[in-house]
C-alpha cells in the first residue's frame, strides 16, 4: 500500500476490500460468471462457495488479499448493479466525510492561528482544501463553504460543519448528474 496514505485510511481500505470479497463469495454461479475480473480470482471466489465456517473465512481473506492488488472499482459496481450493493455508496460518503473534516481541520487552524496572533479571523479566508475539492466537483459553492467552516470554527456548532457536508454531497450529485 501507499506510504503516504495513513494507516488508519489502509485500515479502511482493508476492511472495504474484505467486505467486498464476502459479498463476492455470496454470489449465485450466474452471476459469478459475469463477474468482471480475472480467471484465477473468478476460480477463488467459487472454491470459497462451498466451503464452511473456518474454511470458508479464509478462503474470503484470501480473496481479499489479492483483490487488493486490482482495482476494486469495476467489482464495486458490479455488484451495485446486480445486488444493490451499498459498499460503494459506504466509500463515497466516507470520502465526503474526509473531505470535510479536512476543510473544518483547516478552518479550525487558521481561527487558532489568528487568535494566538492576537488578530481577528479574516472575513475573506479561503480554504485550500475546498478550492482543491472545486476541481472535481465544479458546482461546489465555495463562498458558503468557507463561511461555514468559519462559523464552525468559530463556536463548533455541529449544524455549520453538517452545512459544510451538505454543501459537498449536492455539488457531488450535480456532478454525477450532468
Amino acid at each position: 500500500m501507499d506510504k503516504t496514505i495513513s494507516r488508519t485510511e489502509q485500515k479502511r481500505r482493508a476492511k472495504m476490500i474484505e467486505q467486498l470479497a464476502r459479498e463476492l463469495v455470496e454470489l449465485s454461479p450466474a452471476q459469478l460468471a459475469k463477474l468482471p475480473c480475472d480467471d484465477f480470482i473468478r476460480e477463488e471466489i467459487i472454491l470459497a462457495g462451498p466451503l464452511k465456517g473456518g474454511a470458508r473465512k479464509r478462503q474470503t481473506k484470501f480473496v481479499a488479499k489479492e483483490l487488493r492488488h486490482s482495482d476494486p472499482e469495476p467489482l464495486l459496481s458490479f455488484l451495485e448493479e446486480s445486488k444493490g450493493s451499498k459498499l460503494k455508496k459506504d466509500r463515497e460518503f466516507h470520502e465526503l466525510e474526509r473531505l470535510r473534516q479536512d476543510i473544518l481541520s483547516e478552518a479550525i487552524e487558521a481561527f487558532q492561528k489568528a487568535q494566538t496572533g492576537g488578530i481577528p479571523v479574516d472575513s475573506d479566508w479561503q480554504s485550500k482544501v475546498a478550492a482543491t475539492a472545486k476541481e472535481t466537483y465544479p458546482g461546489l459553492d465555495l463562498a458558503t463553504i468557507n463561511q461555514a467552516a468559519r462559523r464552525y470554527a468559530r463556536i463548533r456548532k455541529p449544524s455549520y460543519g453538517r452545512e459544510v457536508f451538505k454543501l459537498l454531497r449536492a455539488a457531488k450529485e450535480q456532478t454525477l448528474y450532468k
